[in-house]
This record gives structure tokens, sequence and C-alpha cells, in this order.
């Protein structure tokens, strides 16, 4: 398997700071961040808000030869386009996916729906099927695969979840990205039936882990817990043999590190977790 990195755990980095970093601490690849860039002189506030390390899609294909020569300079492959687009942003998407096309990259991300609780779910599922209908033209037309990912908060909280959403077209118009850290927070179910479940469907793998812990108590004694991100070591995830389990079902494509925990600074954290990956494949 190869591995690479989501840009989202590089905030503080540029394109060109986070490709060359990912290719001195040994990665093979690199999956981007796609959404709105930053103002010049936004501060990075978190992962996901001020975060540097990001494509825009208005501009990608513009930049598609620039990011190209920047991945080849480092040796870097790219599994995925990492965009924070809904199936509704058909337009922003097709200039993704052109932007993908030109820079050989074979996934787009695009997401499904989101679920709180105040629409029905088969009324939402409805929708993003008839949705994605469109998202798997413009795949199809520009040779590109669009896939959504296993999100807590989404129609798509576990791979049965997937599965459901994903049965109703081919698995070679669509695919499914496994993410069995969002799984701690909701959707988990036993990881190779899983696995099995999505079959011809899973197309990429994100690696990361989470946690639950006590967060408050009520006074009579009723606990309130919540999840919240951790290392790959330390979370509820056994990733080695989650990655045990990915090889015996077939899997030996790209996996995709993201680690939002924030015990250890970056560096160290993301060469531990490297390492760790590395160890646990042999």
């Amino acid at each position: 398997m190869k591995i690479s990195l989501f840009t989202v755990c590089l905030p503080d980095h540029t394109p060109e700071e986070g490709a060359a970093a990912l290719a001195s601490w040994g990665f093979d690849g690199v999956e981007w961040r796609v959404t709105a860039v930053p103002a010049p002189g936004e501060p990075v506030v978190s992962f996901w808000k001020g975060n540097r390390c990001t494509l825009a899609p208005e501009t990608l294909v513009d930049r598609a030869d620039e990011i190209a020569v920047l991945c080849r300079k480092h040796k870097l492959g790219m599994p995925c386009l990492g965009a924070y687009l809904g199936y509704q942003d058909a337009e922003l998407i097709e200039r993704v996916m052109q932007a993908a096309a030109r820079m050989q990259v074979p996934l787009v991300r695009v997401s499904v729906a989101k679920y709180d609780g105040k629409e029905n779910y088969n009324k939402l599922l409805a929708d993003a099927v008839k949705g994605w209908e469109k998202i798997v033209a413009l795949g199809k037309k520009h040779g590109v695969k669009p896939v959504a990912e296993i999100h807590m908060g989404t129609i798509i909280t576990s791979a049965s979840a997937a599965y459901r959403f994903a049965s109703h077209f081919k698995p070679d118009e669509m695919g499914i990205i496994h993410d069995c850290g969002n799984m701690v927070y909701e959707g988990f179910e036993n990881h190779q039936m899983g696995l099995e479940i999505l079959g011809p469907y899973l197309a990429h793998v994100h690696i990361k882990n989470s946690v639950w812990a006590i967060q408050s108590g009520d006074p009579d004694g009723n606990l309130r817990w919540a999840s919240g991100w951790a290392t790959l070591r330390n979370g509820q995830v056994n990733l080695r043999d989650f990655l045990k389990t990915l090889r015996a079902t077939g899997y030996d494509d790209w996996l995709s590190l993201e680690d939002f925990s924030t015990v250890l600074p970056l560096e160290p954290r993301i060469r531990d977790d490297l390492a760790y990956i590395k160890q646990s494949l042999v």
C-alpha cells in the first residue's frame, strides 16, 4: 500500500511547504484540501479555519500544471482531491474534475447530505441519489471517479449506510472513502463486515483515530460522553488490526493519513504516525 497525507493536517504550511515536508518525511503522496483559501494575513485558527495548505476550486484548473509539477518535483502521487463541495455545487465540482483529469488524479471527493434529524432520512437519500446522477455523469465526462466519505453527521455514517447510497450506481461510476476514525464518532460496525459490504465500492481509505471520554455528569449520576480526536496509537480503533483486515479483504491501494490530535507538535506527530503505519503494514 502507498501512504499519502491529507493537507488539512498541515494548516501552517503553504502547498509548496507542505509538498516539501511530505517528501522529506517519507510519504508517497498528497491528498490536497480543496475549498476556499484563507485571505492574506488571515490567522490559522484550526485545521479547518485559516488552513494555508489549501487549493481553491475556482482557480484549480489554472493551477493544475503548477501543482502537478510541484508533486513531480517531490515525487508525490496524488490519489484524491479532497473537495469540500456538495453535490449541489455541480459547476465547481466540474472545475475540480477538469483539474483532476489534467493532473491525473483519479478521485474527487464530493459530499452526500448532512443529517441532523430536521429532515427525514429517506427524503435526504432520495435527493442525494438524484443529485449525484449529475455528479456521476460529470465524472464519466472527465474520466474521474467521484467518491463519498463515510462521515459522522451525514447520511453515510457507516459502511452499510454508504453501501445503501452507493448501490444506486455502479462501482465504476462512484466509490466510497472508508474512515474508521469518523466511525468512532458515529456509525461503528465490525470493520471486516463493513469492508465486505462495500466490496468493489471501496475506492480510498482515510486513516485516523478517535476516542470517547466522559464530558460531564448530571446530578443523578447520569454520565454524558463526547468523542474527540486521538493519536493513531491511542484511539479506540486498533489500527494494526484494521490494516490487517483491510489487506485480508483485498485492498492494496492508497491510505491517506489524517491526524487532528494536538498532544504532540505537528512534525513529530506526523513522523510517528507514518512510522506506525509502515510498521503495521509489515
